[in-house]
């Protein structure tokens, strides 16, 4: 879709993402600075009256995600219907496509486009946070519905020529388009482009069949993730080889989980149970027994990813694209064809390659001295990982001993504040705006924090935290929005009349599976990975709250996918700075902050082993391309059922990287659904962001100055300037 994209689920750690759903689409923003800083926002925004601004936050906490219009599961339906009445209204103002002769009235017309986007985003984008997390099944399928009939309405949005000629009246305009602000024009010129790529010059008929291909899309995207989310198959191991990892009592009050018989257990496809005992458990056996099952359990999904990759090249062949990647790579990324990226990874699969073989290596001799030899197999490299650092002097779960959700969310707050001059407030969560029930654990409870300037009190946005595991929740960790930032009523700051300019706010969410928390004798220590991806997540959430655009289309992380994990790999670095980590790692019992000698073996860590997994990384971005690239051979061939589990296969082969056969990982790879064809984005970002902290923020990662011009130069923009003039503007 174009016009109106609607980015529900966000970006995630492991498991980022961008659900991004044409023209008229949802997300979030933003920041106001005080009267006397207006000089920092975007030039459109100079223009509204501040002294008078009045922002919409949906203060009062009532309805879900203090929506008050959702109060119950059946209010999904009502307010979809309310958005679509809303949005044919103002469609209807378009009936006879309006041809601006002023700048006021070319600007009015971008307003009236960005209304639309904003009516019809409001509601799908709660809909996708609540389908992915919601405890109760009655509200995750309402919503899910309500987003089924949202996403077919933005496809007839995506399709209505008049909306499109209304826009082309201005970007047909040279000199009118050039009396525009840098965000006008870029929003004006995005649209025009995503318009043009889903079909808006073809005939009625075949707006019709994309139409029809882009809601089967959306149907198989939404089944490939609820099989993810769903899928429930136990099995029985050996109670003894899993008690040397974890104790009864432990798989009791943190998993639920009770011994079957004296000699075995029944373990459930628990992401975070599995992971652990894949690195801890010195058992070959069980690890492989865990192995297999984490990496089969979704086979569902591999005649859902079949067809999507039909459809998916369906319509790209039916708009005139060669491929779907093709026509990804040509809407709003940094890098411009399938050949860029294809030369980006190749580059990066060479300079990583000899260093990936000196590091397995190291893992055959380490495999050797254990079990007497054997090829690595994939479910020996974390473990092997693991075993290997401790050799060299690092010992994760020592570090775990100064890491505990309270103390990063302070430290959390203490970089908001020290950083951006902001505060968290956490607010209370009450009624139906809690949707984790009544029965979770104290400290497992979703948590609700509004940003707020320091030196004014102005209210910025709201961010709730959603951070541990429960049934029918979405199983990774992702950005989720709910509201995008962005003027509501634009006409009036343009037009001179007299009405108080409203900013909505923005609302995100952020939903993790982290450890599960404390016992009766004291608060849960977090793995360092877990906190690695909690501030991973904090970063998209930051360029979501302190964007401040004129247009919902172009706020916060609704930038170009392959720069918009930028502000997440960025914020990444604060878990391993050397001085902020004496502020977030501190031991609980004793109140001393981790010491110099603990802090170097973490750094030391980082690098150790990392091309292992930058190659894993590497593959996974290659696969996406394939996958979603021109078939390489004829169709019947790339199109069959064991295709992807054959193109998996091989690359796992020719790049040396080791793979069990029978097995299908990738059919619970959630990127392959949300970032199709541009899962690239993950590592090309990474370039971005080690820039950005080597200049601005390394070995001073709480200045002022430079969180002011990270703000200003960076994060306030959203997707509203030019990723390569941003990076300029930042960087020199």
């Amino acid at each position: 879709m174009n016009l109106f994209r609607a980015y529900g689920r966000s970006i995630a750690s492991n498991a980022q993402k961008i659900a991004r759903r044409g023209i008229f689409c949802p997300e979030e923003r933003f920041i106001l600075a005080s009267n006397s800083s207006v000089r920092s926002y975007p030039h459109q925004l100079k223009q509204i009256k501040t002294t008078c601004a009045r922002f919409l936050s949906n203060d009062a906490r009532q309805g879900l995600y203090s929506i008050p219009e959702l109060l119950e599961p059946s209010d999904f339906s009502k307010t979809a219907q309310q958005a679509m009445e809303s949005c044919d209204s103002l469609c209807s103002s378009f009936d006879t496509p309006p041809t601006p002769k002023t700048r006021q009235q070319a600007v009015d017309v971008l307003y009236r486009l960005d209304e639309i986007s904003r009516v019809v985003c409001n509601v799908i984008d709660a809909a996708e946070l609540c389908r992915s997390s919601h405890i109760d099944e009655s509200w995750r399928m309402a919503a899910n519905q309500a987003f089924t009939i949202l996403s077919d309405y933005i496809a007839q949005l995506n399709a209505n020529v008049n909306l499109f000629q209304a826009l082309k009246n201005i970007t047909g305009q040279p000199t009118l388009l050039r009396e525009l602000s840098d965000e006008e024009q870029r929003f004006a010129l995005l649209l025009q482009t995503e318009f043009e790529r889903d079909g808006i010059h073809f005939s009625d008929d075949t707006r019709q069949h994309v139409r029809q291909v882009q809601n089967s899309i959306v149907q198989l995207e939404g089944e490939f993730h609820r099989n993810m989310v769903h899928f429930q198959r136990n099995f029985g191991a050996l109670r003894s080889d899993v008690e040397d990892v974890m104790p009864s009592q432990v798989l009791e009050q943190v998993f639920g989980i009770n011994s079957q018989s004296d000699s075995t257990i029944e373990l459930t496809n628990n992401q975070q149970l599995l992971q652990t005992l894949l690195k801890y458990s010195p058992s070959p056996s069980l690890r492989k027994q865990v192995y297999m099952e984490h990496s089969t359990a979704v086979p569902e999904n591999l005649d859902v990813l079949l067809e999507l990759r039909i459809q998916r090249h369906n319509l790209a062949r039916t708009l005139g694209y060669e491929s779907y990647a093709e026509r990804v790579l040509s809407d709003n990324k940094m890098a411009r064809s399938t050949s860029d990226v294809a030369k980006f990874l190749t580059n990066l699969s060479a300079q990583n390659e000899p260093i990936y073989k000196k590091e397995m290596a190291l893992m055959t001799r380490a495999k050797e001295q254990l079990e007497g030899g054997g090829a690595v197999e994939p479910w020996d490299v974390s473990y092997l990982s693991g075993l290997l650092k401790a050799q060299l002097g690092y010992d994760s779960q020592q570090v775990s001993q100064f890491l505990t959700l309270s103390r990063c969310l302070e430290s959390i707050k203490i970089l908001c504040r020290e950083l951006f001059d902001i505060i968290m407030v956490e607010n209370e969560i009450a009624g139906q705006d809690r949707w984790d029930g009544t029965t979770s654990k104290e400290d497992h409870r979703v948590r609700c924090f509004s940003f707020q300037e320091e030196a004014t009190g102005r209210s910025l946005g709201t961010m709730y935290l959603d951070l541990h595991p429960r049934e029918g929740k979405y199983g990774h960790a992702a950005h989720f929005t709910v509201r995008c930032g962005c003027v509501v009523n634009g006409l009036g700051s343009t037009t001179g009349d007299d009405r108080e300019v409203e900013y909505q706010l923005p609302v995100v969410a952020l939903v993790c599976n982290l450890s599960s928390g404390g016992t009766s004798e004291g608060p849960g220590m977090l793995s360092h990975g877990d906190v690695e991806t909690l501030f991973h997540e904090m970063g998209h959430a930051l360029h979501s709250l302190l964007s401040r655009t004129s247009f919902q289309h172009v706020s916060g992380t609704r930038a170009a996918m392959d720069f918009v994990e930028t502000p997440s790999h960025l914020f990444e670095n604060y878990v391993w700075d050397p001085n902020f980590l004496k502020i977030l790692a501190v031991n609980t019992r004793t109140g001393e902050p981790i010491s110099d000698e603990l802090i170097t073996k973490l750094e030391q860590s980082r690098n150790q082993l990392q091309a292992v997994e930058r190659r894993t990384q590497i593959l996974y971005a290659m696969f996406d391309q394939q996958l979603f690239g021109m078939p390489m051979g004829s169709e019947e061939t790339m199109f069959s059922r064991n295709a992807s589990t054959d193109i998996f296969a091989n690359l796992h082969k020719s790049m040396g990287i080791p793979f069990a056969e029978g097995t299908h990982w990738h059919s619970r790879f959630g990127h392959l659904v949300s970032y199709g064809a541009g899962y690239y984005s993950y590592l090309y970002a990474q370039e971005f962001a080690k820039s950005i902290w080597d200049q601005k923020l390394k070995g001073k990662s709480l200045n002022k100055d430079s969180g002011r011009e990270i703000w200003h130069k960076f994060l306030i923009h959203g997707g509203a300037k030019d990723p390569q003039l941003m990076l300029q503007d930042l960087l020199g």
